[in-house]
């Protein structure tokens, strides 16, 4: 597996915090950790971004008002 960052070589890896612990991705270049959690709301915010992207061009694409002349 490649890190995303560097694209250096990721290895499976246990980390514990205070209550549990839990296996992750951690590179071996820059450090980065990538886990389940990492992943979902990465995934999530680009799903919101695109969202985000699409209702900006929906109101771009709106006919103009049109100045009716009497």
């Amino acid at each position: 597996m490649n890190c995303q960052r560097c694209q250096g070589l990721m290895l499976h890896a246990t980390f514990s915090d205070f209550f549990r612990m839990f296996h992750a991705w951690r590179c071996c270049n820059c450090g980065a950790i990538m886990d389940r959690t990492i992943s979902d709301n990465r995934r999530d915010s680009q799903i919101d971004a695109a969202h985000h992207k699409t209702l900006a061009r929906r109101w771009l694409r709106r006919p103009p008002l049109s100045m009716s002349q009497s």
